[in-house]
């Protein structure tokens, strides 16, 4: 008896059938402003968030308060004017009655009440800052261990209070978008420990306008261009190795436009920071685009460098770090110190970016603070800051210009994610989101490990992040939130003048390809059904069918999708390869569990799905409809 796979349905069509349930109650019902449909949670994904949705005889514009525990709380965003409306509400609290004010363009005003109830998210342990510095901006901060349910990506505002909440496993950067709505990574992987299927927009209710799928997939960090195209961090032949890839994007399409492969431009074996391996040799996690010099810039942890090439040519134009280990030939790419004072290079860095004046600003993790182990600094003696140095690249001189963060010493020591941002001169964020320690005291391991390596001890493990701002040298804000590591902080505000719920189905661009068949071979029967002990998973999505499953390395494992009239053939790569540095961890993991995706590109039909593991051929009893 053989069981046909259902198509799992992708977010982007939940939040579309959600959609278009709450607009048929609004379109068959009597809602006015004095009694109004609201949707909570409309778009599955943000409970922090609601729609507020009537009609009015005429065209008029609405003006919406939700308010805050007190007035500087408040937030206020008048919208278009309109009949039929369907208002976005952002920045709602959690264990609280909250009050939405509605004020037509008449002046006429109502109330709406909206309770929700107490979620499990990390809370601030404390937030220093003032409304009048601060804002009606949120802080977010997203993710690296979601593992722990209470370690969502997250905002809060003014005075620490959660405001903000994505509940699926949201992690990697976020930013906002030209048009107002945020850029934030997909919630599927394409390849184990954590790169995803790509891209999606986003705002701030959490409904996904656009998911940009790229065949290397995505991680770390992506920034949207003048042009409106995607420079985003990705991966090439996950075989041969990871993280030194970047492609740039068509925003419009999805179509990836241009590359470049960071093994042709740099070696693989030279200058190797602490947590350095064959397969992860550079360790991208930042990317950046500086138009004055028509260059790319991106970080190598598992380098300690900051690297520069040409956008057009892909030349190396310098790089900058501690020199030692690169060898003669690489000398001439290195700047030479000539700081009058105090002075450090930055190891296993993060989020490094050109300002305006052509500084180069980064945080440096600080992990080890030494090319050489037998001169590592132990994590208790070590630091981590924001730091900028100034350049001349005609001299190949370097001089550090401003730091935050070594004064603080070991407090503020995170060996892995975190980045700064800039705002203006003088005034910078600097987010410490990845500190942990194990029974007392700091550690260099990293968080998102720790909870596999610590699984039963999680008592003795305390992770957390600090963000402060600084301006002119002065703290103006600190942010401490414990009980998860996050990835990285970022100052948004919920309303703008682009605010602009726009209804209708998300997008799907870009794509994986066609996925490579193997050669067609025969392999005896197995006679027996697949063992238990390959934990086989199979899930058909809307645009891939994906495979999950336990092997022995170095198995041979060929997936075998067999059809009326042909059967394909694809191989399932069983290498483990090593992992030192997995800035978050979406899931449990083990180095046997494999992960392998067949794209709906180029299929149609029925198939029956067999596994030939090591030269025998199981039948799974699924079967698959393209």
């Amino acid at each position: 008896m053989r069981k046909y796979l259902e198509t799992e349905k992708h977010l982007i069509t939940l939040q579309y059938q959600s959609e278009q349930k709450f607009l048929t109650e609004l379109r068959s019902g009597n809602y006015t402003v004095e009694n109004p449909l609201v949707v909570e949670n409309p778009y599955l994904i943000n409970p922090l968030a609601a729609v507020i949705c009537f009609n009015t005889n005429e065209e008029t514009t609405v003006e919406i308060t939700v308010k805050g525990k007190a007035v500087e709380g408040d937030l206020t965003h008048t919208f278009a004017a309109a009949k039929e409306h369907v208002l976005p509400i952002y920045g709602l609290y959690d264990n609280y009655e909250n009050t939405v004010v509605l004020t037509l363009g008449n002046g006429q005003t109502s109330q709406v009440k909206i309770k929700v109830e107490e979620l499990d998210v990390n809370r601030a342990l404390y937030c220093r800052t003032t409304p009048e510095y601060f804002g009606k901006d949120l802080m977010l901060i997203s993710t690296t261990t979601p593992l722990i349910d209470s370690a969502k990506t997250a905002g809060f505002d003014y005075a620490g209070d959660l405001r903000w909440v994505i509940t699926n496993k949201q992690s990697w950067d976020i930013k906002k978008l030209e048009n107002g709505r945020l850029m934030v990574t997909s919630y599927r992987t394409v390849q184990k420990p954590y790169y995803t299927a790509g891209l999606m927009e986003m705002d701030f209710c959490g409904k996904i306008y656009k998911e940009y799928r790229l065949p290397g997939g995505f991680h770390h960090d992506a920034i949207e261009l003048e042009n409106g195209h995607i420079l985003s961090a990705s991966d090439n032949d996950f075989d041969e190795s990871v993280e030194d890839y970047v492609v740039e994007i068509d925003q419009k399409t999805g179509k990836v436009l241009k590359s470049w492969d960071l093994l042709k431009i740099l070696p693989r074996e030279k200058g190797n920071a602490g947590d350095w391996n064959h397969h992860d040799w550079f360790h991208n996690n930042a990317v950046w685009y500086d138009k004055a010099t028509n260059s790319i810039t991106m970080s190598g942890r598992h380098k300690d460098a900051i690297i520069n090439f040409n956008y057009d040519t892909g030349k190396l134009n310098w790089i900058l770090g501690d020199p030692e280990g690169w060898g003669e030939e690489w000398q001439k790419y290195f700047f030479k110190n000539v700081t009058k004072g105090e002075f450090d290079w930055q190891y296993e860095q993060h989020a490094a970016r050109i300002l305006p004046n052509g500084d180069v600003f980064v945080f440096d993790n600080g992990t080890y603070r030494a090319k050489n182990e037998a001169n590592r600094v132990p994590p208790e003696e070590n630091f981590s800051r924001g730091v900028i140095y100034r350049i001349d690249p005609d001299k190949m001189e370097i001089e550090q210009v401003w730091q935050y963060g070594k004064e603080r010493g070991a407090e503020f020591y995170s060996p892995y994610i975190s980045n700064v941002d800039y705002y203006d001169k003088g005034h910078y964020m600097i987010h410490s989101g990845g500190i942990a320690t194990y029974r007392g005291k700091h550690t260099d391991g990293l968080g998102a490990m720790l909870l596999n390596k610590y699984k039963d001890e999680h008592i003795h493990l305390t992770l957390e992040s600090i963000t402060v701002e600084v301006q002119d040298d002065e703290v103006k804000y600190e942010l401490k939130v414990q009980g998860g590591n996050y990835y990285r902080a970022r100052k948004i505000s919920p309303y703008d003048e682009k605010t602009n719920l726009v209804l209708g189905k998300g997008e799907f661009l870009g794509g994986f390809g066609v996925t490579p068949e193997f050669m067609k071979i025969k392999f005896k029967d197995a006679e027996v059904g697949l063992p238990e002990k390959h934990n086989l998973n199979l899930v058909l999505e809307e645009d891939r069918l994906a495979l999950r499953a336990t092997f022995r390395e170095g198995s041979e494992v060929i997936l075998e999708l067999k059809g009326q009239n042909e059967s394909k053939f694809y191989s399932i790569s069983t290498v483990v390869h090593d992992v030192t540095a997995a800035c978050v961890s979406f899931e449990v993991q083990n180095d046997n569990d494999f992960q392998f995706y067949v794209n709906r590109e180029g299929l149609s039909g029925d198939y029956d799905i067999y596994l030939n593991i090591d030269n025998l051929k199981y039948d799974t009893k699924y079967s698959v409809k393209f």
